[in-house]
């Protein structure tokens, strides 16, 4: 999900979060269910994903026990299934999460109900630093600003130029024919217009290139 106000301006604070709603299941004994062929192989999976959760819960928790994420000896298993690999933003990563466990007050569930309080307890002292996911973006109406600005003050200074440019080469060219002084004075100009298109050309350049950067920095962060 990606957030930001409509009314943003020049610049944006884009605010960029997941969310994820995941189904657990329950543990089951395969002698209570009589589960058999391929229930029983999906009961199986069901159980082994939860008990590799239940070792990285373990293993936070005691990485929360030691002092935190600073301390790197701690290894968590991840990679032990699917499960603990989808969910290793939502248990150790920059998130909140909520786990919401369900028990029976039947005795015949006893030891499942003491199992999942115990599975709970576990969960709940693992703690994880929050921050928010934020990217500054710059929109490019602050660079167009930048640059009429640059262009305004180089006419002005072109424009300043070609003037004392003019006094100078009109005065000792009187005695020798308007003509001639008219046709340096063109020159100068065609000169100067040309020298000024290049750099509009170049800067127009180095700009797009900026955009193009600023565009795969910004899809690389969203990826």
């Amino acid at each position: 999900m990606e957030h930001k106000d409509k009314a943003h301006g020049i610049n944006a604070e884009i605010k960029i979060a997941k969310l994820s709603l995941i189904d657990l299941a329950g543990s089951e004994r395969a002698s209570n269910t009589n589960n058999r062929g391929l229930r029983l192989i999906e009961g199986a999976n069901i159980n082994r994903s939860l008990l590799a959760l239940g070792n990285c819960i373990n293993a936070l928790c005691e990485l929360t026990k030691q002092g935190g994420p600073q301390q790197k000896n701690t290894h968590i298993p991840y990679r032990d299934s699917k499960l603990t690999r989808l969910l290793k933003d939502s248990l150790g990563g920059n998130c909140r999460t909520v786990m919401i466990t369900n028990i029976s007050p039947a005795f015949a569930a006893y030891e499942d109900t003491l199992n999942t309080l115990k599975y709970a307890d576990r969960a709940k002292q693992i703690k994880t630093v929050v921050k928010r996911n934020v990217l500054n973006v710059e929109f490019h109406i602050s660079n167009y600003t930048k640059i009429i600005n640059q262009l305004r003050e180089e006419i002005v200074s072109l424009r300043t130029q070609l003037g004392a440019s003019s006094n100078v080469v009109g005065a000792p060219r009187q005695s020798l024919g308007k003509q001639t002084g008219n046709n340096k004075l063109k020159a100068m100009k065609i000169e100067l217009n040309l020298k000024f298109e290049r750099e509009i050309t170049i800067k127009k350049e180095i700009y797009e290139c900026d955009m193009k950067n600023e565009d795969l920095a910004f899809k690389l962060f969203s990826k």
